[in-house]
């Protein structure tokens, strides 16, 4: 007689008896865990939101910029996983005068950083496109 709980049939004998004898199953026989390109997508964007002299770039319509950067949004970030390997491609602004360079250096390590660490998915390549430079606080303005 085979024994139900909650609507499923009860646990295989012969897969408990193997796991109490031998330990748990070793990974390559566990399964695979695919993480998709929205959630690298959505990691990444949010990882921007961490470096003080970068910001999701301003909107655009048409090819015009609507408003500002805005500061506490998510970059948009276009990701390809394959396997456990991500290419990722960013657009941010950075705030005026900072260096451009060591800004999009920052993302880079921030991104691949914050990816890796939530989704073990490693960042092998990042593309940073910065199409604003944002003007500094008017507090910080040099005359």
């Amino acid at each position: 007689m085979n024994a139900t709980v909650f609507g499923e049939p009860a646990p295989d004998t012969q897969t408990t008896d193997r796991t109490e004898q031998h330990g748990p199953l070793p990974p390559e026989e566990r399964g695979r865990l695919a993480v998709d390109d929205r959630v690298v997508e959505k990691v990444a964007g949010h990882a921007v939101t961490f470096i003080s002299d970068a910001a999701a770039a301003p909107r655009r319509v048409l090819g015009v910029k609507v408003g500002a950067a805005r500061p506490d949004d998510a970059a948009s970030v276009q990701a390809e996983v394959q396997g456990d390997m991500a290419n990722v491609h960013v657009v941010i602004a950075v705030r005026w005068p900072k260096p451009v360079q060591k800004v999009a250096d920052e993302v880079r390590e921030r991104i691949r950083a914050e990816v890796t660490a939530i989704t073990g998915v490693r960042v092998v390549h990042v593309d940073v496109e910065v199409v604003s430079l944002t003007l500094p606080d008017s507090s910080r303005r040099v005359i």
